[in-house]
């Protein structure tokens, strides 16, 4: 059988959008048996216990790997996960992520994935006016010195504007950063690494909640050529000249998240299917009980 698993609550929305998408089974109680196939979100977080079931079932069983870490991360440092992902497939958001597997550590990528949420309409209860949204700026992530430096440039720059940075990891639960989102006007894409890829987990989950994303340019060409129609992108220099305008000005409305979701879907879905298909296949042909 074809499972999903997400070893970290910020994946528990994609695990189950995906899960409901392709009728796959959203697995809680990790109990694999012998010809199953685990879809994997955040394996990062859990490498060795991961391999650890796989060695003690003598790979009666298999894992799709999504690969959710930069080059610069420090989890491709960690010799478990690396073993993971060379025991097993690899599928990745980047292809700046896909060449750098394959050019530091052979791992070889099989075929693309995307961050797919729901989408969340901000709606009022009938009869009711809707309210309007309560910060006007918003960051949720890892905190880091040129993120917190950002965070006092704004507010300093803009002492009327409610901007509210979380360096906390207070909103890992899906339901409670949802409710953040939909009280939000602009959220925030603000790289960890300077040698980055898109951050395409957290631009997705704001525009499912329909916030304005503004984000600085990638090292990815290719991630910031396909977002271009979706999100504001801006220098670092630049960004609050970005703030001014949209907080005063008309800006030009960007294409809505079920677009992305539709082009994305056209683009990568068939193969990422055939892929997994495919693997499972071979793999229930294969294996050796």
């Amino acid at each position: 059988m074809i499972k999903i698993i997400s070893c970290h609550p910020i994946f528990n929305e994609n695990a189950v959008v995906l899960s409901q998408k392709f009728k796959w089974e959203l697995e809680k109680e990790f109990n694999p048996q012998p010809k199953d196939l685990y879809i994997v979100f955040g394996g990062h977080e859990m490498p060795a216990q991961l391999l650890k079931i796989q060695e003690e079932k003598k790979f009666n069983f298999g894992y799709i790997i999504l690969n959710s870490e930069q080059q610069e991360s420090q989890f491709l440092k960690n010799k478990f996960y690396l073993q993971l992902m060379k025991c097993n497939a690899v599928f990745d958001y980047s292809n700046k992520n896909i060449d750098y597997l394959k050019s530091n550590f052979n791992i070889k990528t099989y075929s693309y994935f995307f961050f797919e949420f729901m989408h969340f309409q901000r709606e009022p209860e009938e009869g009711t006016p809707q309210t309007p949204k309560e910060y006007d700026i918003v960051f949720v992530g890892s905190k880091n010195q040129s993120r917190e430096e950002l965070y006092k440039k704004l507010t300093e720059r803009y002492p009327y504007l409610n901007i509210y940075f979380d360096f906390d990891w207070s909103y890992k639960s899906s339901v409670d950063l949802t409710k953040l989102l939909h009280n939000s006007k602009v959220v925030l894409n603000i790289p960890y690494y300077e040698n980055n890829t898109l951050e395409t987990h957290r631009i997705n989950k704001a525009l499912s909640c329909e916030c304005d994303v503004f984000s600085l340019k990638s090292a990815d060409d290719d991630a910031n050529e396909f977002y271009k129609d979706y999100i504001y992108f801006s220098t670092q220099d630049g960004l609050c000249d970005l703030i001014d305008v949209y907080f005063n000005k008309s800006m030009e409305c960007k294409k809505p998240y079920p677009e992305l979701i539709k082009n994305v879907t056209q683009l990568i879905t068939p193969h990422f299917l055939f892929t997994v298909n495919s693997i499972h296949d071979n793999f229930i042909k294969n294996v050796a009980l």
